[in-house]
């Protein structure tokens, strides 16, 4: 007997793309965000939103064309917006409690989104104080926050962890004054991996700077700590092998 042909037709990988941005927008575009996009491309800030670039558990960062009245010469920037609705409210509590800078935010997740917000927008010019790459932050409105567009010609750059180190050694070093350059200014990135930290050619820049904190911060210890063991672990692959404690020291200007 004749076997009968299936006549459902296979998603293709363009249908595959689709349904992915549909379930990113619908977690992301609520129509409170849709409001404050709606102002930076009346006010012709930007001109488009193109496509996510990346997506995580707080946030979605998209690719925007930037728009006539943009004060810069880029023709791309980045929108980075919180999920109001899907955040891990409990994580961010954690780096928020404790923060001088926001004491007064209480527990109300929205509140606690858009001080996030406002945090890492306040963190990333530690970064550019501190003269540590990161994409410059320009300015932020409640869960929305539109900063530098990281890559070249219009392609955005890739991860450490997807693109690896062509100079293990060099790369290392770097990143290591960079915990120290912020450790000097006051602060801890609180999350250093290969998951957030962009190559840019070849230079690294962080990223998701969100949960950084000051020293005063009653965890910055067990936080720089964990960044620094986080980079000696990832270029131990490459054979580079370093003491975690001596860097520690290093990084604390006591070795």
């Amino acid at each position: 007997m004749a076997r009968k042909l299936s006549t459902r037709k296979r998603p293709n990988r363009e249908d595959k793309q689709l349904k992915e941005k549909k379930k990113i927008e619908s977690k992301v575009f609520d129509r409170y965000t849709m409001l404050i996009l709606g102002g930076f491309l009346n006010k012709k800030i930007i001109r488009s939103v193109d496509y996510p670039i990346a997506s995580g558990k707080e946030a979605v960062v998209f690719r925007a064309t930037a728009g006539e009245k943009f004060e810069g010469e880029e023709e791309h920037i980045a929108i980075k917006i919180y999920k109001i609705e899907t955040s891990s409210f409990a994580r961010m509590q954690t780096y928020i409690r404790g923060d001088p800078r926001f004491l007064g935010v209480g527990g109300v997740k929205r509140g606690i989104i858009f001080a996030w917000c406002r945090k890492e927008f306040r963190n990333l010019q530690i970064c550019k104080d501190a003269e540590v790459p990161a994409p410059i932050p320009y300015f932020f409105k409640d869960n929305v926050m539109l900063m530098q567009f990281l890559g070249e010609e219009g392609i955005p750059d890739s991860l450490l962890v997807d693109v690896g180190s062509d100079n293990p050694e060099k790369d290392c070093n770097t990143l290591m004054g960079y915990v120290r350059k912020l450790y000097d200014k006051g602060f801890v990135h609180a999350d250093i991996s290969e998951f957030n930290i962009l190559m840019h050619g070849d230079v690294p820049y962080l990223i998701d700077m969100g949960q950084g904190v000051l020293l005063d911060h009653p965890k910055a210890e067990e936080f720089m700590r964990r960044d620094v063991e986080n980079i000696l672990r990832y270029f131990r692959k490459y054979g580079i092998d370093k003491n975690a404690e001596e860097a520690i020291k290093w990084v604390k200007g006591s070795a």
